[in-house]
Order: C-alpha cells, then sequence, then structure tokens
C-alpha cells in the first residue's frame, strides 16, 4: 500500500477505497490524447484490471496532445505501444489489449464483466455502442468530447436512472457527421484536462463515492465551466422507460 499511500491519506479514498480499486475492471476505449491519459490515470491509481481498445497507429500528427506516445513510436500500433508502456507504470496492474474498432459485434467481447466504461473516441459512432451495452448491462460509463477549445463530461449510470448518451445526442445523421479534431481542429491542453476529470469519476464511481450528475462543459480559451442538469428523455429509444 506504500505505493499508493497518497490516495490513502486523501480521506475521500483511505485504504478501503483503495482496495476496492485493486478489485475493479475498467475498459477505456480509444488510447489516444483522452484515452492515453485516462489509462495512465487508471493505472497509476492502481485499478486492478484495465482493458484497452483501438485500431489505430501512432502519427507525427498525435504526439503534440497524445501523452502516452512519443517519436519513436510512430507507425507503431497504439494498443500494443500503450499496453507495453502502461504495464511499465505498474506491474500490479493486469493491462488487457485489443487491436480492434469497437463496434456492437465486438462489443461483448471487449467490454464483458468490466465494472466501468470510460469513454477515450474521437467519433460518435463507437459512443453510440458503448451508451447501448452499457445501458443494456448496467455498467456505468464516463463520456467526454472534445473539439476545438471545448471539453464536455457526462456520467451514465444506469442504476441510478441517469440519463444516457442518446438521451442528450439522439442518434442521427447529423450526429454521426460531427467534425473530428482532425478537420475541427483542438487545442492540445484539452484532452488532457477532460481525462483527468474523466479519471476522478472514474475513481468516484469504482469506490462508490458521489459523482457528477450534471453534464460540465469546459471552455479552455475562457478558462470557464458550465453545469447543465439533465434528465432522462422518456422518448429515448436506449433507456426510455
Amino acid at each position: 500500500m506504500d505505493r499508493y499511500c497518497r490516495n490513502t491519506a486523501f480521506p475521500g479514498i483511505g485504504k478501503e477505497g483503495q482496495e476496492r480499486l485493486f478489485a475493479r475492471h475498467v475498459a477505456i476505449v480509444g488510447v489516444g490524447a483522452l484515452g492515453g491519459t485516462l489509462a495512465m490515470h487508471m493505472v497509476r491509481a492502481g485499478v486492478g484490471t484495465v482493458t484497452i481498445c483501438d485500431h489505430d497507429t501512432v502519427d507525427l500528427t498525435n504526439i503534440a496532445r497524445q501523452l502516452l506516445y512519443d517519436e519513436d513510436d510512430v507507425g507503431a500500433s497504439k494498443v500494443w505501444t500503450a499496453a507495453k508502456k502502461l504495464r511499465r507504470m505498474n506491474s500490479d496492474v493486469e493491462v488487457r489489449a485489443h487491436d480492434a474498432f469497437l463496434d456492437e459485434s465486438t462489443a461483448p467481447h471487449i467490454l464483458g464483466g468490466v465494472d466501468l466504461v470510460l469513454d477515450g473516441t474521437d467519433r460518435m459512432a463507437p459512443r453510440y455502442v458503448m451508451n447501448a451495452y452499457c445501458v443494456a448491462h448496467g455498467v456505468p460509463y464516463v463520456y467526454a468530447g472534445v473539439l476545438g477549445g471545448h471539453g464536455m463530461l457526462f456520467n451514465v449510470v444506469p442504476a441510478d436512472g441517469t440519463a444516457c448518451f442518446a438521451c442528450i445526442f439522439p442518434r442521427s445523421e447529423a450526429m454521426e457527421r460531427v467534425p473530428t479534431c482532425a478537420e475541427a481542429g483542438i487545442v492540445n491542453t484539452v484532452p488532457a484536462i477532460m481525462a483527468s476529470m474523466q479519471a476522478t469519476e472514474a475513481l468516484k464511481l469504482l469506490i462508490g463515492a458521489p459523482y457528477t450528475r450534471d453534464l460540465v462543459v469546459y471552455d479552455a480559451w475562457k478558462q470557464s465551466f458550465d453545469r447543465v442538469r439533465v434528465r432522462p428523455r422518456p422518448s429515448c429509444g436506449v433507456c426510455g422507460r
């Protein structure tokens, strides 16, 4: 426990909370700017099992904001490179890697048996898959999205009857065409900020502490945060009651 003494000294976590983290299994979909930082936080915090999923390679344009990689990794598989580095950070944590896209056919294999799903993607399609799987199986899902100088964060906790991702962003052709960071740009600090916020929510959910129930919107250029109260949408095709 000496390794985690700063965690256990914090009353919000403590020794009992740290032991709960050891027993938990988290899945991170995407190990780029958001997901790579998320993975480092989860592994360094001592979450017992961390599953990562990605089907991309490291590109030179990634290096400015994807903190898990460096120039020597350009051209290599993200997920295998990430797994190797994460295992060096904490040998007590089991890191499982899937070089695959997340879709309806792969979700049961990648997400099966996890206690929490973290969104590290930059596209809408896998978010809808994560959301639907988590709602159907009662698994908490922590969403974050970044674009330009903005970020958003929201917790989907089916057991508590929260709104789901599709309540806020109903699936449509227009939503599927939301620009990516490659198209709209991104301030390189924003993913790290949002991933750290996600990781904090993940720790709270994993140990059973109170979590944020609002949609949080961050503007890096104005250095401002807004909170939006959201409720389940009765007509939602995923969680509608």
